[in-house]
């Protein structure tokens, strides 16, 4: 059935060239044009087979790599914003924590020099009441013993004055001289 199709084809294209109506009057040689047409189709069959699939399936791997790519660089950079934000969220937790031992360290200092300073001013008080006592004791022997050497000038220089009987009651005039004394400290 194709030889009879094709037959008869070849008998119309034979025809028409005979005559110069149809293509052969557009000076086209149609034997010629159906073997160009049959080489252009045969040759376009060939590179669909062996070159434009290929070429195809190559693009296309390389889409579906880029599409990874992509995907893959979207999904670092996501892991990196995150791992910035937990980043930033512990170093603002260590911020806070350094601060919180820093304020902490700072009120147990505070502390500590209050107590220092407690214990230096009863340190001093004690010194000072200690210094006070010894000086008011020193001041009293003092006295006492001022008030001794004086009481022995006032006698000896009564002595010298009085004489004899002066010696003789010696006791009796250092108490006089005493309660004068006495008397003359509590006035001042």
């Amino acid at each position: 059935m194709y030889f009879v199709n094709i037959n008869r084809l070849f008998s119309i294209i034979a025809a028409e060239q005979a005559t110069d109506e149809g293509i052969g009057a557009l000076g086209i040689n149609l034997w010629n044009f159906i073997f160009q047409l049959v080489a252009f189709l045969l040759m376009l069959l060939l590179l669909w087979r062996f070159v434009y699939r290929p070429i195809l399936k190559t693009l296309d791997e390389r889409k579906l790599r880029a599409a990874e790519i992509v995907e893959s660089s979207d999904r670092i950079k996501r892991e990196v914003a995150e791992t910035e934000a937990r980043q930033k969220q512990v170093f603002e937790d260590a911020r806070r924590q350094a601060q919180e031992i820093i304020a902490q360290a700072q009120a147990v200092a505070d502390k500590k020099r209050a107590a220092a300073e407690g214990e230096a001013k009863v340190a001093a008080e004690a010194i000072i009441t200690k210094a006070r006592v010894e000086i008011a004791s020193e001041r009293d022997q003092a006295i006492a013993q001022l008030r001794r050497e004086f009481s022995d000038l006032a006698i000896a220089a009564a002595g010298k004055v009085i004489g004899e009987e002066l010696n003789t009651r010696k006791d009796l005039h250092g108490k006089v001289i005493n309660d004068v004394l006495s008397s003359y400290s509590t006035r001042n």
